[in-house]
């Protein structure tokens, strides 16, 4: 399994707590995919750029909260161990109609100290266009079309970028933001469109980046795959 700490982050927000005497917490599950340079926003993506995102869509499996082993309670009881959220769970992250973080799932966990959260990206069983896809990513290169996507599930364990740090269940309300962090996949698709590296090879009006062999990008489809997994963090801002 492969450790992840750079970009899509989890950002923690913790509420008071309203009654001391529960044994456990609300946890909130939200994604967002962000950038630094606004390229995701609604603005951006209408206006003049060499690479502009439209749809980025992902597809993760079951969400496990990993207890802290050095935690006083992950010896004392069972049900302090790992807590595990059964997938899947399918997101569309730019979707203008959603609220800027779409909602994942809430769930009550055992007060305990938690040292990080592990899911996967799964291929998506749906019918229609995610179907036998973990992510879909779509826009335009120079004004034409793209679409770039993998079929290859991928393990993931997320971590705040200080690897010392946990986040702690208290008997309080906790929500977690999952934040994919794409300007270094902006970057790398504005380089390669510059290079004139990105074809429409089979000449079918759409330039296809996969895990495969469409339009024979598949080695550019494995460096983003790999790139997207490292750009996938825990972060305590929002």
């Amino acid at each position: 399994m492969k450790k992840i700490s750079i970009f899509a982050l989890l950002a923690l927000v913790i509420s008071s707590c309203t009654n001391d005497a529960t044994s456990e917490g609300n946890v909130t599950l939200k994604a967002s995919a962000v950038s630094t340079t606004g390229k995701t926003s609604l603005t951006a993506r209408t206006a003049a750029s060499t690479v502009v995102l439209t749809d980025f869509r992902i597809n993760i499996g079951n969400i496990e909260f990993e207890t802290d082993m050095e935690d006083a309670m992950y010896n004392m009881d069972p049900m302090y161990e790992d807590v595990e959220l059964n997938g899947p769970f399918l997101l569309d992250l730019l979707d203008p109609n959603l609220t800027l973080n779409p909602f994942i799932t809430s769930v009550n966990v055992p007060n305990a100290r938690y040292e990080e959260i592990e899911f996967a990206f799964e291929k998506s069983t749906l019918a229609g266009e995610m179907n036998g896809k973990t992510y879909l990513i779509k826009g335009t290169i120079n004004g034409k079309p793209f679409i770039i996507w993998s079929d290859e599930d991928a393990e993931l364990e997320l971590d705040f970028e200080d690897q010392s740090r946990d986040f702690t269940i208290n008997s309080n309300d906790i929500s977690l933001n999952i934040k994919i962090q794409l300007d270094a996949l902006l970057n790398k698709l504005t380089t390669l469109a510059n290079q004139g590296l990105l074809l429409d090879t089979d000449g079918d009006g759409v330039i296809e980046i996969s895990t495969g062999n469409d339009d024979s990008h598949n080695d550019i489809g494995d460096f983003i795959k790999d790139l997207l997994e490292q750009e996938t963090d825990l972060d305590d801002n929002d």
